[in-house]
C-alpha cells in the first residue's frame, strides 16, 4: 500500500473490504431494511450489541441526538441507517452517486444537519491497490427528513476521514492524505488548511501508512484532539493567539496507541477513543484525561476490550458510548480472500464513572 493514508479505519478497511454492491439505492426504496429489529446480544467483555439489518456492512460512522436517536453510516454503499430509541432500524439515507461511503457521521442539531465524510477508498488494501477515481468531500443530510442537502468536495488529493462541527456550524475534517486538518467556515465551500504538521505524517508498509484518522472538539468549542492512526500518536491542537496559526503539542502516553481511530468527548470532559488493534485483534474502547492537568504521561483507562476492529464511536449526554465494529481485520491480514462477515452490529456501554 503506497503511503496514501485512507479515512479512517473504516475508510481504509471499510471501503477496500466491502462487498460488491451496487451503487446504490435506486433498487432499494427508503425506509427498508430487512430484517430491521434492533436485537441485542451480551459481548465477550460486559458490553452489548446490537445486531444491524442483514445486507448493511462495514458500519462506521454513527451518531446519537439529545433524544437517544442513533445514526449509522455504511463505508461499503454510502448508506444511513436510523433508530429511535426503542426501536427498530430504518433505512434513513440510501447512499447515491456522490454519496458513496460514510467514514464519518456528526450531528449540527442547531442547523438540523448531519454531516458525514465520504472518501473513495476502496482498493486501498488490495496489493498494489490505489484510491478510486471520485474525490474525497463532505455531505450534509437534514437531520429530520434525511434529505441529502449540500456535497462539498475537499480539495484535490486530500483525504477526508472523520470530522467535527465547531459550535458555529464549521467544519474540521481531518485529511490523512496531506497530514493536515482543514476546516470550512460557517456557509462556505472554501476549504482551508487548519494546521498541518510533519508530526501527522504515517509512513510503511501497510496500514502503517495512515496519518491523521480520528477527531474530537474539546467542551471548551476551540479545541482539537487528533490521532495518527499508523504511528498511534495523539496532539493537542489549540488556536493561536490573534495573527499566529494553531499550537500542536504531543500527548505524552505510556506506550503508542494501537491504530486508534474514531473519539469523543465524555460529558465530564475525558477523551473516548477506540484502538482498531490490526496486529493483536483485541480492539479497545480507551478513555483519556487528556486535558488534564496531571503531568506526566497520561493514562490509558481501557473501558473494553475484544472489539472486532472497532472504528468509530458516539456517545449519549447520559453516559451511553455506542461502538461501530467493522470486523474487517481478517480482511487486513489476509487480503480479499477472507470472506466478509454475515453479521455486523453496534456495541454499547455505559460509561463507568
Amino acid at each position: 500500500m503506497c503511503p496514501l493514508p485512507l479515512a479512517s479505519v473504516l475508510s481504509t478497511l471499510l471501503l477496500i473490504t466491502s462487498p460488491a454492491t451496487p451503487p446504490h439505492s435506486k433498487a432499494r426504496a427508503s425506509g427498508a431494511v430487512t430484517p430491521a429489529s434492533a436485537s441485542t446480544t451480551p459481548g465477550p467483555h460486559g458490553f452489548e450489541r446490537m445486531s444491524l439489518p442483514s445486507g448493511f456492512t462495514v458500519p462506521n460512522g454513527i451518531a446519537v441526538d439529545d433524544q437517544g436517536t442513533l445514526y449509522v453510516g455504511s463505508v461499503a454503499d454510502g448508506r444511513v441507517l436510523r433508530r429511535v430509541a426503542g426501536g427498530d432500524w430504518t433505512e434513513f439515507f440510501p447512499g447515491s452517486e456522490q454519496v458513496f461511503s460514510v467514514t464519518s457521521l456528526r450531528l449540527d442539531a442547531p442547523r438540523n444537519l448531519l454531516w458525514g465524510t465520504s472518501p473513495d477508498a476502496m482498493g486501498l488494501l488490495r496489493p498494489q491497490g490505489v484510491a478510486g477515481g471520485r474525490g474525497a468531500r463532505v455531505f450534509a443530510l437534514d437531520a429530520r427528513s434525511g434529505a441529502l442537502l449540500k456535497v462539498i468536495p475537499l480539495p484535490a488529493g486530500a483525504l477526508g476521514n472523520d470530522l467535527a462541527v465547531a459550535p458555529d456550524g464549521g467544519l474540521y475534517v481531518t485529511d490523512s492524505h496531506r497530514a493536515a486538518v482543514l476546516y470550512l467556515r460557517p456557509d462556505s465551500e472554501a476549504w482551508e488548511t487548519w494546521v498541518m504538521d510533519p508530526r501527522f505524517s504515517a509512513r510503511g508498509p501497510g496500514m502503517s501508512a495512515v496519518g491523521p484518522a480520528g477527531i474530537a472538539l474539546a467542551p471548551d468549542g476551540s479545541t482539537l484532539v487528533i490521532n495518527t492512526f499508523g504511528p498511534g500518536r495523539l496532539f493537542v491542537i489549540r488556536p493561536g493567539a490573534r495573527g499566529q496559526g494553531p499550537s500542536v503539542r504531543e500527548v505524552s502516553l505510556p506506550r503508542r496507541l494501537e491504530n486508534p481511530d474514531g473519539m469523543r468527548f465524555a460529558p465530564d470532559g475525558r477523551l473516548l477513543l477506540v484502538e482498531g488493534a490490526t496486529q493483536s485483534g483485541d480492539g479497545r474502547l480507551v478513555r483519556i484525561d487528556v486535558l488534564g492537568k496531571s503531568r506526566g504521561a497520561k493514562v490509558l483507562e481501557v473501558l473494553a476490550s475484544g472489539m472486532e476492529s472497532p472504528v468509530n464511536l458516539t456517545v449519549s449526554d447520559e453516559g451511553t458510548v455506542w461502538v461501530t465494529e467493522a470486523r474487517l481485520r481478517d480482511r487486513i491480514l489476509r487480503g480479499p480472500e477472507a470472506a466478509l462477515p454475515q453479521v455486523f452490529w453496534v456495541a454499547s456501554l455505559p460509561l463507568p464513572r
